[in-house]
């Protein structure tokens, strides 16, 4: 908040006359110094106006940031990590909810859980290099897809290796040993990443190196009996719904798989609970600063601007499945501005329509409730344009120029008082030296007087 100055003393320690009159000069000077520092006193005040007001800020941008957090944990509580699976049958898929999940009933039939291309090298590897200074030329084919490169090494895990390097979101290499360890025989083993008929081949020097271990075939499954069959290169399915991800384990036609996805009530509940405990501090926080407490924001711009943005989250209304306001959900206003939160009433709303709650709710960056408190807020705490941070900004600055008003003011009142010091210190000197010679003659004429007393 800057640093403590302090008035310059009115009282002197350097100035220590020899006339009569010295205390007077004493008194002069501290007078001097006194008046001349009475802009130092009012700008002392001032400083600790203001660092009161700073003190205020950060006390309300603590309580904002809170209420930042409690928005953003209500929004976590709405996304993946909070959704349940329920699958029927868990040897044929699994099911993990992300961001985006809703809750709904899903099934998918799972005809052919498909099978990744493989092939073995067709016979021990040769391992011979090639001659010094040249390189030997692989060609490595997956499907469609042609990788060529180069190797000056034939040792079956350079070459596995560099296969993994250039084409890995295509092929997984590895070397095996198919003859034990009395008689070792290495091969190279390809597998394809994606599902399908890509049977990977390796080429050396023109020479086709491997033989087909296992046919590739694509995934096949049908969601909701919808009567259409969908092909998959990979068994990891992510567009039967938004958000929800189903893994498909094995082959089971005819058969459909019930997956229900449902959202803990609970974690939303606690987020609920939070955001209101939060509100309500920062309402508090806010209430210090205006009325009978006079706070040392007490009639400024920014704590109107403040109330205006906390009393707009607990007002927000928008028709969405059924709720209209956060009263809907269990987040009552009183009349003294504060939120009072019933988990019975939100549970009851969630029994009802827990997807018109998700829809109120919404999210921070698409719509709904979220993303009104989210902007709200942000308008409050952005770093830039924040009304709550512009606010601290000013007022820092208001301290750091009051500093430099009062070091400047104290610097002229040293220069005066050394002045003062010097003038003063050269008229008693001058007075002392004049009180001597007076001293001298006025003993002079009283030896005279006597003298002449005596010769009468």
């Amino acid at each position: 908040m800057g640093t403590t100055s302090s008035t310059t003393s009115t009282t002197s320690s350097l100035f220590n006359g020899n006339s009569r009159y010295a205390q007077d000069f004493q008194a002069v000077i501290d007078r001097s110094v006194a008046i001349a520092s009475l802009p130092i006193s009012q700008l002392d005040n001032q400083k600790t106006a203001l660092s009161d007001q700073a003190t205020a800020l950060t006390a309300i941008d603590g309580k904002f940031s809170a209420l930042q957090t409690a928005v953003a944990s209500l929004g976590q509580a709405l996304d993946g990590s909070t959704f349940q699976t329920i699958v029927s049958d868990p040897t044929v898929v699994s099911a993990t909810p992300g961001e985006g999940a809703m809750e709904g009933d899903y099934s998918i039939q799972v005809n052919d859980v498909g099978a990744y291309a493989s092939s073995m090298t067709a016979a021990t590897w040769d391992a011979t290099p090639p001659d010094p200074g040249s390189t030997s030329a692989y060609r490595l084919v997956v499907g469609s897809d042609t990788i060529d490169f180069t190797s000056s090494d034939n040792q079956a895990a350079t070459v596995a290796a560099l296969i993994n390097q250039k084409a890995g979101d295509k092929v997984r290499a590895t070397v095996v040993n198919v003859g034990g360890a009395s008689n070792p025989d290495y091969r190279i083993s390809l597998q394809s990443v994606r599902l399908g008929d890509l049977t990977p081949q390796l080429e050396r020097d023109g020479t086709d190196l491997q033989q087909e271990q296992t046919e590739g075939r694509v995934a096949k499954y049908m969601v909701n009996n919808s009567g259409t069959v969908v092909e998959s290169d990979t068994r990891s399915i992510a567009s039967i719904a938004p958000g929800l991800t189903v893994n498909l384990l094995a082959s089971d036609p005819g058969n459909a798989v019930d997956i229900t996805v449902t959202r803990s009530s609970s974690a939303v509940s606690d987020a609920l609970s939070a955001f209101a405990t939060a509100y309500n501090a920062t309402l508090d926080e806010i209430d210090k600063q205006r009325g009978d407490s006079s706070g040392a924001l007490n009639g400024q711009s920014v704590v109107y601007s403040l109330s205006e943005s906390l009393r707009s989250l607990a007002t927000y209304s928008q028709s969405a499945g059924g709720i209209t306001g956060l009263a809907a959900l269990g987040l009552t206003l009183g009349q003294d501005g504060h939120l009072t939160y019933d988990q019975f009433a939100f549970s009851s709303a969630d029994i009802t329509s827990s997807g018109g709650v998700t829809a109120f709710l919404g999210s921070a960056d698409k719509g709904g409730f979220l993303k009104w408190a989210t902007d709200t807020l942000n308008s409050v705490e952005a770093a830039d344009t924040g009304t709550l941070k512009g606010a601290e900004a000013l007022v820092q600055s208001q301290i750091t120029d009051t500093d430099s008003r009062i070091a400047d003011e104290q610097a002229n009142v040293d220069a005066l008082k050394e002045r003062l010091q010097a003038q003063m210190a050269a008229a008693d000197a001058l007075i002392a030296s004049m009180e001597q010679q007076y001293s001298y003659l006025s003993n002079l004429f009283t030896s005279m007087q006597d003298a002449a007393q005596q010769y009468k």
